[in-house]
């Protein structure tokens, strides 16, 4: 019998060795090999033409800009609907549904409702017919990329608000009572108690890990935006290296083959990892002070 329950797992881990390990394997193999010349080992060559691809750098660059700041402003947002929600004393559900709206956008749709025609052209035509400011440059890579790192991190903060409402949901009442009598303001009672329980949490940290792993490879916000602002080439201010990886792989024009692609695929993996050890290891310390 002891043995039985552990066949009970082959399904999954046959699974997984289908959508996660073998993909692996294979984008390796592919990234030391010469796929156009039936697969003949070059060794380090792809990774060496990689390295030497202004290209390649620019879009890790962005990429953990894109991460880094989109997981900061998700995690700000999140803490400030924690703020708002849990010190409502009516309508509580429905706020709480409300800024879980977001969510239910699939993120290309993100990407089309921020961009200029969409949600800022309005805020454009206000600020300039109504208020008789000029227009936002929104071509201009330093105020478009904050927006796209703005628009991700809006989607995905309503995640971050419930993760923090179940654990401060965990937090005994005593607490806040006894802080309201020392004449703590509920946004006191909030910053010194709630938000570092929150911080110290250890499925909080998990979410932000995850998130940062997301944001690492976001493509569709991005992607969106080069087609809005006239980006088309790999390479441009906007690419994530999932982005770059895609442009790579569909104009013929650049012309590189599918290994010298895998290889750009397994560097993306190897900055994530790190990126996400980094921020765990951080996270643990931030646990235990």
């Amino acid at each position: 019998m002891s043995r039985l329950r552990y066949l009970v797992l082959v399904p999954l881990v046959a699974i997984l060795a289908a959508v996660e390990v073998y993909p692996l394997v294979i984008s390796f193999y592919f990234s030391v090999t010469n796929y156009d010349l039936g697969g003949i080992f070059v060794g380090l060559e792809n990774y060496a033409q990689m390295f030497s691809d202004p290209r390649v750098y620019s879009s890790v660059g962005v990429s953990l800009a894109y991460g880094v700041g989109s997981t900061i402003l998700c995690i700000g947002i999140g803490l400030v609907l924690t703020y708002l929600v849990t010190n409502l004393v009516r309508g509580r559900n429905f706020f709480e549904s409300f800024f879980l709206m977001p969510l239910a956008v699939a993120p290309i749709a993100v990407g089309v409702i921020w961009a200029p025609a969409g949600f800022w052209d309005d805020i454009n035509t206000f600020w300039h017919f109504v208020l008789h400011q000029p227009y936002f440059p929104l071509n201009n890579i330093f105020i478009a990329f904050p927006i796209v790192i703005l628009s991700d991190a809006w989607e995905w903060a309503p995640i971050m608000m419930l993760v923090a409402i179940s654990v401060v949901s965990g937090i005994p009442k005593e607490v806040f009572e006894a802080a309201s009598l020392y004449g703590a303001s509920p946004l006191q009672v909030f910053r010194r108690i709630s938000v570092p329980t929150i911080l110290r949490s250890r499925v909080f940290q998990f979410m932000i890990v995850l998130r940062l792993i997301d944001a690492l490879r976001a493509f569709e916000i991005p992607f969106t935006w080069t087609t809005w602002i006239s980006l088309p080439n790999a390479g441009s201010p906007l690419d994530t290296v999932s982005v770059l990886l895609f442009k790579l792989l569909i104009v013929p024009n650049y012309g590189f083959p599918i290994s010298y692609i895998s290889a750009v695929a397994i560097v993306l993996l190897v900055v994530t990892f790190s990126a996400t050890t980094v921020l765990y290891t951080l996270m643990k310390k931030l646990g235990k002070t």
